[in-house]
């Protein structure tokens, strides 16, 4: 079989292709087919506004409107605009060229579009569209305009003027139209970048349709694109895929889109054996989706959010309010835990721990000392006792352990922060360090030096504030709790630095 309904990832797709979104087409339908109220589309990079958009149009700007006028769907992409005065040309060219596509044009639509094509000034160019616009309105149409990429319009509009001239063409009855705008900002944030002049554009637009990653319910039908249909397979993949991409649109589809380039020449993996497959995935997607991380943080960066993401995920919270982190949730940034709030996937979330500047508290910084230096002794430990071919030894005893292991490296590969040099130990969390060292208690204790009930009390407190310190600070912890973890972390450092003095007398 030789199918990959994924290969065009990253490009607008509709129609049967088109996944889920069922909340926001609703809305899009309620507020734009119905009352004709401009909406606007919001979203991170690559997460499907575009798409929503055109399937909104395929879908409802068929027929007529509850007006009974003819709707005409028009996409015009802004980023491909030179002037302020080229994206208002273009909206007549398509409109024109749809009704001359159907040989509906008439005289009374000729004259006014002439009169455009002449007008040079801006204030020509408007009297000249709003005429033509009052005709094709007369003649029984209603225009509805997707401005595909509206970001762009901080460079194409270097003044108020072309911002309130889209107001009046959504909000004048006698020529209007129908607007649905799709970006990365939201509308206040493109207009003040673009000038200092205040405009009341945004105002018109209300509540925006926030675009985020995909539900349960979504992946699993993006899922069932697929040509194979062994159930366990694919509930493998929807497990897999909840990890790893914590089902983001773009991310989700360039995966699997790998996954069936190699299946459709070696056939499907059992989902027994799907996890190698899925990490070799991973790595080969490595570049992608490092850029795609990259290209995340710089537009957070550029709208000085990005310290607000790390300050609501790692803490301490000084800026960052929860109104913050409930609107990068619904962008499908982070996502609710238990204790606060988490990456939106396990890859991102990793991805964020290697900035250098991730981790700003002193409480962090204490404890990424404790850990460097339990895992270092726990590794010179369980060399000692088994030589070289110590990880052997632990992929024995403890081999669930070891593969969750070696799918953070895998991971940290494709982002090309992990070398063969690397310690197995290098990705463990605290309670797993501590299965590891209960295990091996025998062998690893001369390099502890003290009893095993007081290692485990220690670890056990360090492991109980630092899940929620790693998600948010204010959420599972308190002052009292803080400073006994503080206490465990100093007494963890003191009792390896004695050990470590006192060993080579142990072994002499």
């Amino acid at each position: 079989m030789d199918v990959n309904p994924y290969a065009s990832y990253g490009l607008i797709v509709t129609g049967a292709d088109f996944v889920g979104r069922q909340d926001a087409m609703r809305s899009v339908r309620s507020r734009m087919f119905t009352s004709l109220a401009p909406v606007s589309i919001v979203g991170a990079p690559r997460i499907g506004k575009s798409s929503l958009a055109a399937q909104a149009l395929e879908t409802y700007a068929t027929g007529t409107s509850p007006a009974g006028l003819t709707f005409v769907p028009i996409t015009i992409t802004v980023s491909g605009a030179d002037s302020e005065q080229s994206l208002f040309r273009e909206l007549a060219d398509l409109i024109h060229e749809w009704i001359e596509d159907r040989g509906r044009l008439t005289d009374r639509l000729q004259t006014p579009y002439a009169a455009l094509e002449a007008a040079v000034t801006w204030d020509d160019m408007c009297r000249c569209l709003k005429a033509y616009l009052r005709q094709v309105r007369r003649a029984g149409y209603q225009v509805v305009a997707v401005l595909d990429e509206f970001d762009a319009a901080r460079n194409v509009f270097t003044r108020a003027a072309p911002f309130e001239f889209l107001r009046t063409l959504a909000h004048e009855e006698k020529f209007r139209v129908g607007l649905i705008t799709t970006s990365r900002r939201s509308l206040g944030e493109i207009v003040v970048k673009s000038t200092a002049e205040m405009s009341t554009f945004p105002g018109i637009f209300g509540q925006s349709v926030t675009v985020g990653c995909f539900t349960a319910a979504e992946l699993t039908e993006l899922i069932g694109r697929s040509p194979y249909r062994d159930a366990d397979l694919r509930q493998a993949l929807s497990g897999w895929l909840t990890l790893e991409t914590g089902g983001h649109p773009f991310l989700s589809s360039a995966l699997l889109s790998v996954l069936h380039e190699r299946w459709a020449f070696y056939g499907p993996a059992p989902a027994e054996t799907l996890d190698r497959g899925c990490r070799q995935a991973v790595a080969a997607c490595g570049q992608l989706t490092v850029d795609y991380y990259r290209s995340m943080l710089e537009l957070l960066r550029e709208e000085n959010r990005l310290g607000k993401l790390l300050e609501v995920l790692f803490g301490p919270q000084e800026t960052a309010g929860p109104l913050d982190a409930e609107r990068m949730s619904r962008e499908g940034i982070i996502k609710p835990t238990d204790d606060g709030w988490t990456a939106f996937s396990e890859s991102f979330g990793q991805y964020l721990l290697s900035l250098e500047d991730t981790r700003a508290s002193d409480d962090w910084r204490l404890w990424r000392r404790t850990e460097i230096g339990l895992r270092a002794a726990l590794s010179s430990a369980l060399e000692n006792a088994y030589g070289d071919a110590w990880p052997v030894t632990l992929a024995d005893s403890q081999s669930r352990l070891v593969g969750e292991w070696r799918k953070r490296q895998e991971r940290d590969r494709a982002f090309g922060e992990a070398t063969d040099a690397g310690s197995l130990l290098d990705y463990t969390h605290p309670r797993e360090l501590l299965q590891v060292m209960v295990l091996h208690w025998q062998q690893v204790e001369p390099y502890f030096g003290r009893a095993e009930a007081e290692w485990r009390q220690r670890i056990e407190l360090i492991a109980k504030v630092r899940n929620p310190m790693a998600h948010n600070r204010n959420a599972g912890t308190s002052p009292t709790l803080m400073e006994h973890f503080r206490i465990a972390c100093r007494d963890i450092l003191h009792w390896l630095a004695a050990a470590a003095a006192t060993r080579p007398a142990q072994n002499a």
